[in-house]
């Protein structure tokens, strides 16, 4: 049975290739690229992130225009189950315009409080920040907050 020219042309580009790409050279590369990436992550960058925040219990994910070394950021990234806590008197809300009982917290506001918190990145930029609409407030929650005045 004839081969034809295509088939030669294919095992020996095979076996050249075969022979020039040892495992030695494919972990040498692979070291090299892990060592690249790892130096690069020591640089400074200005990249948007989600943020995972928590506003007296309410979950949001804002995004944020943030600053700081490769690693930091990352790390911020991967972790995004974490969450930011804070209480409305931090962020200083305002009553929102469109949305009859809802707080508008400003960026600003957002920027600071997440700065004072995170380690490592500096907010640059709150890009969305969410409005907030406070829980309606129970009785027990009611009677709870009387119990404290009386007792104060």
């Amino acid at each position: 049975m004839k081969k034809s020219l295509l088939n030669i042309v294919a095992e020996t580009t095979r076996k050249v290739l075969k022979q020039a790409l040892s495992r030695t050279f494919l972990m040498c590369l692979l070291c090299s690229a892990l060592l690249w990436y790892a130096s690069r992550l020591n640089n400074e960058y200005d990249t948007d992130i989600p943020i995972n925040i928590r506003i007296d219990g309410q979950k949001y994910r804002l995004t944020a225009t943030v600053k700081g070394r490769g690693s930091t950021i990352l790390a911020q990234r991967l972790s995004l189950k974490r969450r930011l806590s804070f209480t409305l008197d931090e962020l200083s809300p305002r009553p929102s315009r469109q949305t009859l009982g809802a707080l508008t917290i400003a960026p600003t506001s957002l920027q600071r409080a997440i700065n004072g918190r995170n380690t490592g990145l500096t907010v640059v930029q709150v890009i969305d920040a969410p409005e907030f609409i406070p829980e309606a407030e129970t009785e027990a929650d009611a009677a709870e907050k009387e119990k404290e005045a009386t007792t104060q």
